[in-house]
């Protein structure tokens, strides 16, 4: 886990951009790394086989679309960056991929039994993960998943791939949003890298 600051004024950067200059350094990193994939691999094995599944910020898709490609699951896949969309592309070419911003995908026309957002929800501004919490109620079925990633704890942070600041609203917080949308958090898990992650499930 990342160690948190006490929250400041934010220095508004684009995720995006710094995403995409940093692509092949972070490819290079995350290829590499299992974190965060036996999470993944539960969560996936909880949902009915060839379940409906978007993944939010995929990146190249290692190792998070290909264990959850192992579990059975029918994915689609979302990434602002270019260059780590066209790595995807490349990687896993069967599974529908648009290099959008969450704010913007089509993706979100859709319906969906999971939605995986691994390393995102922290990038954005607190207006947009509010948004990004109700467009996810929106899209999941009932009873459909919400799997993401973002501390416990309240403050902010520099990323370490790309040094932009990092906002978690902390564990009360989201609670909040989540039930303002009709999500209800059913658990938190802590992987190896000690980063936290919500396990939500559509009440509505």
């Amino acid at each position: 886990m990342p160690l948190l600051i006490p929250t400041g004024k934010n220095t508004v950067m684009d995720s995006s951009l710094a995403y995409e200059q940093h692509a092949q350094s972070y490819l290079r990193e995350r290829d590499k790394s299992p974190v965060g994939t036996r999470i993944v691999d539960q969560w996936g094995r909880s949902l009915r086989d060839g379940a409906r599944v978007l993944e939010l910020a995929c990146g190249g898709g290692l190792p998070i679309t290909r264990t959850l490609q192992e579990v059975g699951l029918q994915l689609w896949a979302l990434d602002s960056s270019p260059t780590l969309a066209a790595e995807f592309q490349k990687r896993f070419p069967n599974i529908p991929m648009q290099c959008a911003k969450v704010q913007n995908s089509d993706f979100f026309n859709q319906r969906y039994e999971g939605v995986v957002a691994i390393g995102l929800v922290f990038l954005l501004t607190e207006p947009d993960q509010s948004d990004l919490i109700n467009r996810v109620a929106g899209i999941l079925e009932p009873g459909g998943r919400f799997l993401f990633t973002a501390p416990i704890e309240t403050g902010t942070w520099r990323d370490m791939n790309t040094g932009i600041e990092c906002r978690s609203l902390g564990q009360q917080r989201y609670r909040k949003l989540l039930q303002n949308a009709g999500l209800t958090v059913t658990k938190t898990y802590a992987d190896v890298g000690k980063n936290n992650y919500y396990d939500v499930v559509n009440t509505r």
